[in-house]
Protein backbone atom coordinates (compact mmCIF):
# COMPACT_ATOMS: atom_id res chain seq x y z
CA UNK A 1 0.00 0.00 0.00
CA UNK A 2 2.68 2.43 0.75
CA UNK A 3 4.82 1.60 -3.02
CA UNK A 4 1.15 2.67 -4.51
CA UNK A 5 0.91 6.02 -2.66
CA UNK A 6 4.43 6.48 -2.90
CA UNK A 7 4.04 5.96 -6.72
CA UNK A 8 1.03 8.44 -6.99
CA UNK A 9 2.48 10.92 -5.45
CA UNK A 10 5.70 10.64 -7.58
CA UNK A 11 3.23 10.61 -10.81
CA UNK A 12 1.20 13.45 -9.37
CA UNK A 13 4.79 15.92 -8.70
CA UNK A 14 5.88 15.25 -12.12
CA UNK A 15 3.21 15.80 -13.91
CA UNK A 16 1.21 13.64 -15.86
CA UNK A 17 -0.52 15.60 -18.41
CA UNK A 18 -1.33 19.03 -17.65
CA UNK A 19 -2.23 21.69 -19.33
CA UNK A 20 -0.11 24.93 -19.70
CA UNK A 21 -1.47 28.14 -19.21
CA UNK A 22 1.78 29.72 -20.31
CA UNK A 23 0.91 29.72 -24.48
CA UNK A 24 3.61 26.72 -24.41
CA UNK A 25 1.02 24.78 -26.45
CA UNK A 26 -0.71 21.21 -25.87
CA UNK A 27 -0.62 19.10 -22.93
CA UNK A 28 2.11 17.33 -21.51
CA UNK A 29 3.21 13.81 -22.29
CA UNK A 30 2.80 11.55 -19.55
CA UNK A 31 5.85 10.98 -17.55
CA UNK A 32 7.16 7.49 -18.14
CA UNK A 33 10.42 5.86 -17.62
CA UNK A 34 11.72 6.77 -20.99
CA UNK A 35 10.94 10.72 -19.96
CA UNK A 36 12.42 9.69 -16.39
CA UNK A 37 15.79 8.67 -18.80
CA UNK A 38 15.81 11.66 -20.89
CA UNK A 39 16.59 14.00 -17.62
CA UNK A 40 20.36 12.01 -18.26
CA UNK A 41 20.05 13.44 -21.59
CA UNK A 42 22.55 16.47 -22.55
CA UNK A 43 24.12 14.67 -26.19
CA UNK A 44 22.60 15.28 -29.59
CA UNK A 45 23.56 11.39 -30.64
CA UNK A 46 21.37 10.26 -27.49
CA UNK A 47 18.38 12.91 -28.24
CA UNK A 48 18.01 12.19 -31.76
CA UNK A 49 17.98 8.08 -30.70
CA UNK A 50 15.79 8.50 -28.27
CA UNK A 51 13.86 11.94 -29.22
CA UNK A 52 14.01 12.46 -32.42
CA UNK A 53 13.58 9.13 -33.87
CA UNK A 54 10.51 8.17 -31.59
CA UNK A 55 8.72 11.31 -31.66
CA UNK A 56 10.15 13.40 -34.82
CA UNK A 57 10.56 10.89 -37.30
CA UNK A 58 7.90 7.89 -37.42
CA UNK A 59 5.50 8.51 -40.43
CA UNK A 60 7.05 10.36 -42.88
CA UNK A 61 7.46 13.17 -40.84
CA UNK A 62 11.20 14.62 -40.19
CA UNK A 63 12.94 11.57 -42.33
CA UNK A 64 14.29 13.62 -45.03
CA UNK A 65 12.12 12.96 -47.36
CA UNK A 66 10.83 15.43 -50.09
CA UNK A 67 7.61 16.53 -47.98
CA UNK A 68 7.60 20.34 -45.97
CA UNK A 69 8.50 18.49 -42.55
CA UNK A 70 10.91 15.90 -44.24
CA UNK A 71 13.01 19.07 -45.39
CA UNK A 72 14.15 18.91 -41.71
CA UNK A 73 15.59 16.04 -41.19
CA UNK A 74 15.80 14.74 -37.50
CA UNK A 75 17.61 11.34 -38.59
CA UNK A 76 20.33 10.49 -36.73
CA UNK A 77 23.46 12.26 -37.96
CA UNK A 78 21.58 14.27 -39.96
CA UNK A 79 19.95 16.86 -37.34
CA UNK A 80 22.95 19.08 -36.54
CA UNK A 81 23.18 20.08 -40.02
CA UNK A 82 19.22 20.79 -40.25
CA UNK A 83 19.24 22.68 -37.24
CA UNK A 84 21.69 24.31 -35.68
CA UNK A 85 22.04 28.36 -37.27
CA UNK A 86 19.34 26.85 -39.24
CA UNK A 87 16.63 29.91 -40.33
CA UNK A 88 13.22 28.54 -39.25
CA UNK A 89 10.97 28.23 -42.15
CA UNK A 90 7.63 28.83 -40.24
CA UNK A 91 8.57 32.16 -38.94
CA UNK A 92 11.43 33.94 -41.01
CA UNK A 93 14.09 35.78 -39.14
CA UNK A 94 14.66 32.80 -36.40
CA UNK A 95 16.98 30.34 -36.20
CA UNK A 96 15.84 26.74 -35.31
CA UNK A 97 18.67 26.19 -32.51
CA UNK A 98 20.60 29.02 -31.55
CA UNK A 99 23.59 27.75 -29.18
CA UNK A 100 23.69 27.95 -26.11
CA UNK A 101 20.66 30.48 -26.71
CA UNK A 102 17.73 28.55 -25.69
CA UNK A 103 15.16 31.53 -25.62
CA UNK A 104 16.26 32.39 -29.31
CA UNK A 105 15.95 28.42 -30.66
CA UNK A 106 12.89 28.39 -32.43
CA UNK A 107 13.31 24.48 -32.30
CA UNK A 108 12.18 25.01 -28.39
CA UNK A 109 9.01 26.98 -29.32
CA UNK A 110 7.91 24.61 -32.12
CA UNK A 111 7.93 21.94 -28.84
CA UNK A 112 6.09 24.21 -26.54
CA UNK A 113 9.18 24.27 -23.90
CA UNK A 114 9.77 28.31 -24.75
CA UNK A 115 6.69 29.81 -24.82
CA UNK A 116 6.03 32.66 -27.32
CA UNK A 117 5.94 35.21 -24.96
CA UNK A 118 9.50 33.84 -23.36
CA UNK A 119 10.86 33.65 -26.81
CA UNK A 120 13.61 36.10 -27.92
CA UNK A 121 12.20 38.63 -29.31
CA UNK A 122 8.65 37.59 -28.00
CA UNK A 123 6.46 36.53 -30.90
CA UNK A 124 3.03 34.04 -31.25
CA UNK A 125 2.58 30.81 -31.36
CA UNK A 126 2.99 28.41 -34.68
CA UNK A 127 0.59 29.16 -37.28
CA UNK A 128 -2.81 26.69 -36.43
CA UNK A 129 -2.29 25.20 -39.94
CA UNK A 130 0.97 23.94 -38.60
CA UNK A 131 0.87 24.04 -35.30
CA UNK A 132 3.10 22.80 -32.15
CA UNK A 133 5.14 19.41 -32.72
CA UNK A 134 5.22 16.61 -32.68
CA UNK A 135 1.63 16.96 -35.10
CA UNK A 136 -0.57 13.72 -34.40
CA UNK A 137 -0.61 13.66 -30.81
CA UNK A 138 -3.77 15.28 -30.51
CA UNK A 139 -1.98 18.13 -29.04
CA UNK A 140 0.32 16.14 -26.59
CA UNK A 141 3.70 17.46 -26.18
CA UNK A 142 6.72 15.76 -25.32
CA UNK A 143 7.14 14.98 -21.74
CA UNK A 144 8.37 17.82 -19.97
CA UNK A 145 11.95 15.70 -19.43
CA UNK A 146 12.44 14.86 -22.86
CA UNK A 147 11.88 18.89 -23.94
CA UNK A 148 14.28 20.02 -21.31
CA UNK A 149 16.88 17.35 -22.55
CA UNK A 150 16.45 19.43 -26.18
CA UNK A 151 17.20 22.77 -24.50
CA UNK A 152 19.84 21.27 -22.16
CA UNK A 153 21.72 20.13 -25.23
CA UNK A 154 21.23 23.80 -26.65
CA UNK A 155 22.93 25.31 -23.47
CA UNK A 156 25.43 23.13 -23.53
CA UNK A 157 26.58 24.69 -27.00
CA UNK A 158 24.30 22.30 -29.27
CA UNK A 159 27.59 20.29 -30.18
CA UNK A 160 27.56 17.85 -33.19
CA UNK A 161 28.36 14.83 -30.35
Amino acid sequence: MLRIALLASVVAACGSGSATPDGGGGVDAATSAACQEATTYSNLATIEAKIFKTSCIFSGCHNGGASDAGKLDLRAGAAFAHLVNIDAKVEVGRKLVVASDPAKSYLLLMLGQVAPQDADPPTVAPPATIGFMPQGTGNQRLCPEKRAAVERWIMMGALDN
